[in-house]
């Protein structure tokens, strides 16, 4: 159990957006933001290319997790991190330069219309905001954390949970579950997926090299505890 305070406050995380993704109002303004001609080629094909495009593309701005100023010559910036003050603000970033003393801003929300408004974030803020906006549609969709340095969605489909990532590039972006393992060296131990009520073990969907998970593990399965924190959250 001692690394299992780390799991909490993302299990926090995960079901506020999970239930969210509950919340019709909610799915309503962010459908609202799709462009009507994406709306359209999504209608058509029944794929969700046009949507990954625009959301990565033209939608969504990518915050480095390291600033450089711009003032001096992109001299690397420090980081502080505040804890949040409100419900909606999960941190905010200070990125601040050591030499001119510039600052730069980054605030981090679990709220999803206010991420729909800033449009900018890392892999956690895409997928919070890539996950509404699909379930607007409606096409069922959930977050996936792998508890190394990345998350990104699920979507279910023909009856079948697919993987899709908003921050790759199409076609890596669908239904590539083993990219992570094979092109970023990922060494899993667990992958869970989240609803507003559950959280599930996927790992084996993602991974070529299950006894090496399993070597890992130990001979604990601990999912069992990890399901009694994300109940109690």
């Amino acid at each position: 159990m001692t690394q299992f305070p780390s799991y909490a406050s993302s299990f926090r995380l995960y079901k506020s957006v999970s239930e969210q993704y509950n919340d019709r109002s909610i799915l309503d303004s962010v459908k609202r933001l799709i462009p009507e001609k994406v709306l359209q080629l999504i209608a058509d094909d029944q794929i969700l290319k046009p949507l990954l495009h625009w959301f990565k593309n033209d939608f969504m701005k990518w915050m480095p997790k390291e600033l450089q100023c711009k003032r001096c010559n992109n001299r690397p910036m420090s980081i502080q991190l505040v804890d949040a003050n409100s419900g909606a603000l999960r941190k905010t970033e200070i990125h601040v330069c050591n030499v001119c003393g510039s600052e730069q801003i980054f605030q981090r929300y679990d709220n999803i219309l206010r991420i729909a408004e800033t449009r900018v974030g890392r892999c956690s803020e895409w997928s919070i905001l890539f996950g509404a906006i699909t379930n607007s549609l409606p096409i069922r969709t959930r977050i996936v954390h792998d508890y190394l340095d990345h998350c990104w969605n699920e979507s279910l489909i023909n009856n079948k949970w697919v993987h899709i990532d908003s921050t790759l590039d199409y076609p890596i972006s669908f239904d590539h579950p083993y990219y992570y393992e094979q092109n970023w060296g990922k060494n899993y131990e667990y992958v869970l997926a989240f609803s507003a009520n559950s959280v599930e073990d996927v790992t084996t969907r993602y991974t070529q090299q299950w006894y090496l998970v399993q070597k890992r593990r130990g001979r604990k399965d601990k999912m069992k505890e990890l399901r009694e924190i994300y109940y109690r959250t």
